[in-house]
Formats: C-alpha cells, sequence, structure tokens
C-alpha cells in the first residue's frame, strides 16, 4: 500500500537543488574572475565576453533554484481504499486535491516513449479517456505503479506499449 502514495515537493526533489548550486557556482566564477585573465599564455585564445556570460547565465540560474525553494510546488498521489478513489495534488495547478473513482476504471494504459518520458492514461468501461492530470504526480516506474494498483481492483487490466 505504501507504494501507492506518493509525494514529493520541489524543496525534496534533487533537481531543484542541482539548479541552485550550479547557478551559484556559475554566478562565483562569473564575480571574481578577471576577464582580463581569461586568457591562454600566448594571448591568442582570449574570450573576456565569456565572463558576463557565465555570471549572467548565474544569476538566472540561481534566481531559478531560489524560485523553486520559495515556490515549493507539491505533487503527488494516494489510494484511498475505503473510498475506492486514487487522489492526486499538484500545487502548480491548483491547491485543490482531486480525485477518480477507481470502478469507473477499466483500462489503464502505460505508453513508454523514453525512460524520462513515460505516459499513463486511464480509461472508463466506455472506452473513454478519463480526466488525470500527468505522470507526475505518481512514482518515476509507471508500469510497476500501474500493476500494483491493480492487484487492489483486479477489473482493472495494464496494457503497456513500447
Amino acid at each position: 500500500m505504501k507504494k501507492l502514495q506518493y509525494s514529493t515537493s520541489a524543496r525534496r526533489d534533487i533537481r531543484t537543488w542541482m539548479i541552485l548550486l550550479v547557478g551559484l557556482g556559475f554566478l562565483a566564477a562569473g564575480a571574481t574572475v578577471d576577464p582580463a585573465t581569461n586568457c591562454d599564455e600566448s594571448g591568442r585564445q582570449c574570450a573576456p565576453w565569456l565572463i558576463p556570460v557565465a555570471f549572467w547565465m548565474g544569476v538566472v540560474g540561481t534566481s531559478m533554484g531560489l524560485g523553486l525553494l520559495a515556490f515549493n510546488r507539491k505533487r503527488g498521489s494516494r489510494l484511498d481504499l475505503a473510498q475506492r478513489r486514487l487522489f492526486w495534488w499538484d500545487s502548480a495547478v491548483s491547491g485543490d486535491t482531486h480525485s477518480l473513482v477507481l470502478d469507473d476504471v477499466a483500462r489503464i494504459r502505460v505508453q513508454q516513449v523514453s525512460e524520462s518520458d513515460d505516459r499513463i492514461f486511464f480509461y472508463g468501461h466506455d472506452g473513454q479517456l478519463l480526466r488525470f492530470p500527468d505522470e507526475r504526480v505518481i512514482p518515476y516506474d509507471m508500469e510497476r505503479w500501474a500493476r500494483d494498483l491493480a492487484v487492489h481492483f483486479p477489473h482493472i487490466s495494464v496494457e503497456v506499449e513500447e
């Protein structure tokens, strides 16, 4: 059951911290390196214009990282067996919690486009696509997550497209 609950935020996401760290690195390099010293010993290969570019890249990266940390986007999902619902939330879209009645779901289709770009679709008994926001509210391994969900709801079939 624990594996069907998923929650994350920008402050717990390593990518946010990496953006901030890289931004701070470029910012520090751009602020401390003297453009006149950015030449090789012969003086033929000189690019003093790269220092301000690095500085402004650092400003942008640091601003992005700090903005993500300040906004602290929260997203996730959880399964409620008593209500037979899948609840999800994404603070970037709305502060509300949304839900999907799992008795209305007949089929889950997982499209494995690439490792970082998989997609998941929920279909009703009439074959119509059901509303589900996107893949960021469920764990990374969507196929296993969908199969684990189908264990609790045997009427749901799981299809995987590669």
